[in-house]
């Protein structure tokens, strides 16, 4: 995927977090995101 892909997915993330409510809705969060930056820095 493209690097800009990756980063809009992030920030659409950052946005889910704020408005979570509940710890697994962030631990899922937590690993979308975890596996977006990855893919930004190869």
């Amino acid at each position: 995927m493209k690097i800009s892909k990756q980063i809009q997915k992030l920030k659409n993330l950052n946005v889910k977090a704020e408005n979570c409510l509940s710890r697994e809705e962030a631990k899922k969060i937590i690993n979308k995101a975890t596996k977006a930056q990855s893919k930004i820095k190869l």
